[in-house]
């Protein structure tokens, strides 16, 4: 194995060791609430009308694509939907 290819593996297992910690951290009712409480503080769910403000939606987009490594769009989708159903009837 060459030097960037260990290099390379090492990186990929930092990045696995990561998600696990946010996903067991994240994952219990009150981390859940703390997800949320971040993703508004990262302009997330919101539009964004500065720069500053765009880079921490691009990092919010980080947090959950890479750090959390959500790739199934499907069901984001579905509980989006969930809750626009049930936002509906909230107003």
């Amino acid at each position: 194995m060459t030097r960037n290819e260990q290099r390379e593996q090492e990186l990929e297992v930092d990045k696995r060791l990561k998600r696990e910690i946010l996903v067991d951290v994240f994952g219990t009712p009150r981390g859940i609430h703390a997800l949320n409480i971040i993703l508004q503080d990262l302009r997330f769910f919101h539009w964004t009308d500065t720069e500053g403000e765009r880079a921490l939606n691009e990092y919010a987009k980080f947090l959950v694509r890479e750090r959390l490594g959500v790739v199934d769009t499907s069901l984001i989708a579905q509980a989006i939907m969930t809750e626009a159903s049930q936002s509906r009837g909230r107003k």
